[in-house]
């Protein structure tokens, strides 16, 4: 996507889903999915067979940009730019992330909500930018809705020893100390109209993912349950990245199992090419279609 063309919308009922990215990074395949096995298949998106020979997947990092009424909420907010961060594909970017979001139709002004799936280095990045005196919130007239397990993880006597905690010093405290945080507490809930949070911990302690209802339909924001769609017919893979990968197993099939029976439009925060997809039964378990 260049820096100013109009994403894909989709419709929810009477809200619309646009995908804002930001980066795209390639992982060997065993790298990223520690135990897979490219030979073995053959899992299917729906509508053509996944290429079980892939030795490389591809992770996306972007934000969902929803209007649901007289909100506009962004769930999730990517890596930012100019951060100082240890991983090298995410140290110090320079990307059009804000022009991408004005090409959807929303200014930072115009944001009411940032919802947080996780307080991880990739999903609050854009909770702020670079002001005269250092990092000030991006999206002044937003509330920011985030996992209160998470924050409490940051703010324990240990939490300045965690390896990530330059994301939270420089891109999650601004936005507290500004005022404009809520807490998602850790059974989650209705913290907004139209979106509900539920609990997926294992990729993280903190993780939720969110559910949006809108005129009788519903979509999950399913945050990191699954990075790439050889997780929906392979539920039993983790990402390098999870930190408690029986616990991510749950909290995959219970999402997997939630979206199949609901019919639920699955919003991922990683998958590559729309990142949008929906999930269906198959004899030996689930598949995934993009949509």
């Amino acid at each position: 996507m260049t820096a100013s063309k109009t994403p894909e919308v989709h419709r929810i009922g009477g809200a619309s889903v646009a995908k804002i990215p930001e980066i795209a990074i390639a992982f060997p395949a065993d790298t990223l999915l520690p135990g897979y096995d490219p030979d073995r298949g053959p899992p299917t998106d729906g509508s053509r067979p996944i290429d079980c020979q892939r030795r490389q997947l591809t992770v996306s990092v972007h934000a969902w940009l929803v209007r649901i009424g007289a909100l506009t909420v962004l769930v999730d907010a990517g890596v930012g730019n100019g951060k100082a961060r240890a991983a090298k594909a995410f140290d110090h970017l320079d990307t059009p992330w804000l022009v991408r979001l004005e090409a959807a139709g929303a200014r930072p002004e115009d944001i009411t909500h940032v919802l947080m799936t996780h307080l991880h280095t990739d999903h609050v990045g854009w909770n702020t930018v670079r002001g005269p005196g250092g990092w000030v919130p991006t999206f002044p007239n937003a509330r920011t809705l985030l996992p209160r397990r998470g924050y409490e993880l940051f703010t324990a006597p240990d939490g300045r020893s965690r390896p990530n905690y330059d994301m939270f010093a420089d891109s999650v405290l601004p936005v507290v100390q500004a005022g404009g945080v809520d807490m998602v507490p850790p059974e989650g809930g209705a913290m907004l109209p139209g979106f509900t949070f539920l609990p997926t911990p294992g990729h993280s302690p903190d993780h939720m993912s969110i559910l949006l209802r809108a005129d009788g339909q519903e979509a999950l924001f399913a945050g990191d349950v699954l990075h790439d769609p050889v997780q929906v017919a392979r539920p039993d893979l983790c990402s390098m990245f999870c930190a408690h990968p029986e616990e991510a197993r749950r909290s995959r099939l219970h999402a997997l199992d939630l979206a199949a029976d609901r019919g639920l439009t699955w919003f991922s925060s990683h998958c590559a090419g729309t990142s949008v997809g929906t999930i269906s039964r198959v004899t030996d378990g689930f598949a995934w279609s993009s949509l």
